[in-house]
């Protein structure tokens, strides 16, 4: 298809301040919740001052995409909390505002059409190379705070969710060893393991290896029987993926 972009930047009250693109860690999806809307129209709206929300991308499968908050400013797209059972949510807190860029999709009321799909996978593919994100990093709405977006592709077992993260591809990257040097995905996998398979009160999944990270995986190997050492190596990472607690 090819990008196109045009910028139609939103008015300064609806987003934040200004960020350094190196905290990017995130890409999520949204959906407008109106049929036969425009990316412009859209765009368009958010020059109006007071609006209190704003994204980075829409997207309706025409010509363009139109850039209304730029990636080097913080939009406010998901904050807030919704409904976090059943599995939604499961990024609350991790997941925000300033280490995210979101997406709209326009015209997606049931279903997300074709063209707005292919549009999407598109640029999802593009912000992913430029700046370094995973694929298990792209999300929806709903995995950040619960809500009930994009609405077509919400839930736990979704079909076409599914099918739109086979298309951007996603597999995600098993570790073989995580140190006090590793990136920020690496130690918060570490911490959200450990908080899994370890006895006592549970740590942040900040992806900050401080004192309190240190501890817990002390204590996992206590609980296995081993000595502690300075980092998690290919012993200790290999008995999390085996779910072993002692």
């Amino acid at each position: 298809m090819g990008l196109k972009f045009k910028k139609k930047f939103a008015h300064k009250s609806n987003y934040g301040g200004k960020r350094s693109t190196a905290s990017i860690e995130y890409i999520v999806i949204h959906y407008t919740g109106n049929k036969r809307d425009t990316a412009f129209n859209n765009a368009k709206y958010f020059q109006g001052a007071g609006r209190n929300a704003s994204a980075h991308y829409f997207v309706d499968g025409g010509a363009y995409i139109y850039k209304s908050v730029a990636v080097n400013r913080i939009a406010w797209s998901v904050g807030g909390k919704y409904d976090l059972s059943s599995k939604a949510g499961d990024y609350y807190g991790v997941c925000t505002n300033t280490n995210s860029l979101s997406i709209e999709m326009c015209n997606s009321v049931g279903s997300v059409p074709e063209k707005v799909e292919k549009q999407t996978e598109e640029l999802v593919k593009f912000l992913m190379k430029k700046y370094h994100v995973s694929s298990n990093h792209v999300l929806r709405h709903w995995d950040v705070n619960g809500k009930q977006c994009p609405e077509p592709w919400v839930g736990a077992d979704n079909k076409r969710w599914k099918s739109f993260k086979k298309a951007i591809g996603t597999s995600s990257e098993r570790y073989t060893s995580v140190k006090k040097t590793s990136g920020k995905e690496a130690i918060r996998w570490l911490q959200k393991e450990l908080n899994k398979y370890t006895a006592g009160s549970d740590i942040a999944v900040d992806g900050i290896w401080g004192p309190k990270t240190q501890s817990k995986l002390e204590r996992y190997w206590k609980q296995l029987g081993w000595r502690k050492g300075s980092y998690a190596g290919k012993k200790t990472c290999r008995a999390l993926y085996a779910k072993r607690k002692e």
